[in-house]
């Protein structure tokens, strides 16, 4: 299909195992795809994490995406990410952003609205802007 791309990926790593705080090995798994056409771009990825952890055993995430390039200069987008903490008390973070970037010459400009909630799986909900300027010589 023209403008498919698929993905996968996967890690093992040993962990010294001991009762206190390791008790299996480290992997990861992932996947994803990502779809362009016209001036727009979709993208989806999951992956899978066992720490090897006797407290926190696993992470779950989802990310997702879609772009579109207005015109040669422009671009606005869209991503979500969901990560799903598998522990003795599950929590999951979420984050949500729309961006805008104008590029003219070797100069980029964005901006990026981000609604975190439940950052580093607590309770902590933090919003904010990011402004950038890139240059290329």
């Amino acid at each position: 299909v023209d403008g498919l791309t698929l993905w996968a990926g996967m890690s093992e790593i040993e962990n010294y195992q001991n009762a206190t705080t390791n008790s299996g090995d480290r992997s990861e798994r992932t996947w994803g795809a990502k779809y362009a056409t016209g001036g727009f771009t979709l993208g989806f990825q999951m992956s899978d994490e066992d720490t090897g952890l006797t407290g926190t055993t696993d992470y779950e995430n989802t990310y997702y995406s879609v772009t579109f390039n207005v015109n040669d200069d422009l671009s606005i987008g869209y991503n979500h990410v969901e990560s799903d903490e598998v522990s003795t008390t599950p929590v999951t973070a979420e984050a949500d952003s729309i961006q805008a970037a104008y590029t003219m010459g070797g100069a980029t400009f964005s901006i990026a609205e981000v609604d975190i909630t439940n950052r580093n799986y607590g309770t902590t909900d933090p919003n904010g802007t990011v402004i950038s300027l890139g240059l290329a010589f």
